[in-house]
């Protein structure tokens, strides 16, 4: 550990409402079990209003949010959280907002001058009428929740038959829906930690596209890192997935995903706020091949967030 922090109070924020409690909850033990020998460590698991374990939370100096997606990702406990002048990792509310709204933050992404597929985006109410015309778009397309992560409600759609049933399973997960042209190709991510964007990784899933099932099962996916890229794509992946980061306005670290396809073209999909850090998650990964182990990553993030 970088100082001495036996005498900091730390507080584990994990669990939440959302579909991704259950990778939230991997990701606090994980934390808890990196860090508990260098902090007084409290878990605090979080079932339903934030208000019933705020009374722990302050009594906490910093607290590491380990929550993923719904309200634990999209800025409404960071608002909380900052009402009452916490400490907490990772971004504040207005980028996890941004970040989360993944229409947003493409808009962001193309006036950056970085490269995003072509997207629609659709309100539940234009669904429930019936199938969209989408001739602006090529099949196969991905069809997404717009403010959900871990794949969770994504379809590949290859046919326009197919195409209702997957809009109607992203839309019970949230009001609007992203249609967004497929890139076939490879899978890669680039996690930010700091000021600096970390060796990147190449995800091989055993599925199509690296689903909920291959991001946490262990033995459904193959990763590279760093991944075997021309030096100037590497910089430059690194570079966009840096100015993603910057340009959302988020801090101490994020994950930036990206699709490249046959003729070396890389493009934006989107930033995840609050990544995954369980046994499966990429941006250990990342950060091992950049000289650091996984209580050295927590560490960091813990102190990025105390620098405040």
């Amino acid at each position: 550990m970088s100082i001495n922090t036996s005498e900091l109070k730390l507080a584990i924020l994990l669990g939440g409402t959302s579909s991704e409690r259950e990778i939230s909850i991997l990701t606090g033990e994980a934390v808890l079990t990196a860090i508990a020998p260098y902090f007084s460590t409290s878990r605090i698991l979080l079932e339903s209003d934030l208000q019933n374990v705020m009374p722990q939370l302050q009594a906490a100096d910093v607290i590491f949010n380990a929550l993923h997606g719904g309200a634990g990702e999209n800025g409404s406990i960071q608002a909380m959280l900052d009402e009452s002048g916490l400490i907490y990792t990772g971004s504040g509310p207005e980028a996890s907002q941004l970040a989360m709204d993944k229409h947003r933050s493409k808009l962001l992404a193309q006036k950056q001058g970085v490269s995003t597929p072509e997207w629609l985006m659709l309100d539940r109410d234009v669904i429930e009428d019936g199938p969209p015309d989408i001739k602006a778009l090529e099949y196969p397309v991905v069809v997404k929740p717009n403010g959900e992560g871990s794949t969770v409600g994504l379809t590949i759609v290859e046919s326009p038959d197919q195409l209702t049933q997957a809009l109607l399973l992203a839309a019970d997960f949230d009001n609007q829906v992203l249609i967004e042209q497929y890139i076939p190709g490879r899978e890669l991510t680039v996690g930010i930690l700091g000021e600096t964007a970390l060796p990147i990784v190449e995800i091989t899933p055993t599925h199509q596209l690296y689903d909920y099932e291959c991001k946490y099962t262990p033995g459904m996916s193959a990763y590279r890192c760093p991944a075997n890229l021309p030096l100037q794509l590497s910089d430059k992946l690194r570079d966009d997935a840096l100015e993603m980061h910057r340009s959302l306005g988020c801090r101490h670290y994020s994950r930036v995903d990206f699709r490249l396809n046959s003729r070396g073209n890389h493009f934006f999909l989107e930033v995840n706020t609050l990544p995954g850090m369980t046994g499966t998650s990429l941006l250990p990964k990342a950060a091992k091949a950049a000289g650091l182990d996984y209580p050295q990553l927590i560490d960091r993030i813990i102190h990025l967030a105390l620098e405040k």
